[in-house]
């Protein structure tokens, strides 16, 4: 009996025939780079942090169709919801609340 060799959902540097950006990027000067793998009908993206092992998850919505992530996008909610893993990646987050009932 012969076994089929294991293969990801889709080809990991080519999805659906779009070259996939695996090049560094920033958000709020963080680097963050999308992790290389097949992600099949995955709704988000997986980032490294700081160029550790620690990992954060993007949705599609704020990323072009290579992984770029998309000028102008808040995501700051994704960094709330990781916060230990910034912490462990070295990332020190300050977070300002702008506005109230005094303004």
């Amino acid at each position: 009996m012969t076994t089929k060799p294991y293969k990801h959902h889709n080809d990991s540097r080519n999805l659906n025939g779009l070259q996939r950006n695996f090049e560094t990027q920033y958000y709020k000067g963080i680097p963050l780079k999308q992790i290389d793998r097949g992600y099949g009908q995955a709704k988000a993206r997986r980032f490294t942090i700081n160029g550790t092992n620690q990992n954060c998850w993007i949705p599609l919505k704020h990323l072009h169709p290579d992984g770029t992530i998309k000028p102008g996008q808040d995501i700051d909610y994704v960094i709330i919801q990781g916060k230990r893993q910034f912490e462990i990646a070295g990332v020190t987050i300050k977070f300002e609340i702008a506005g109230g009932a005094d303004e």
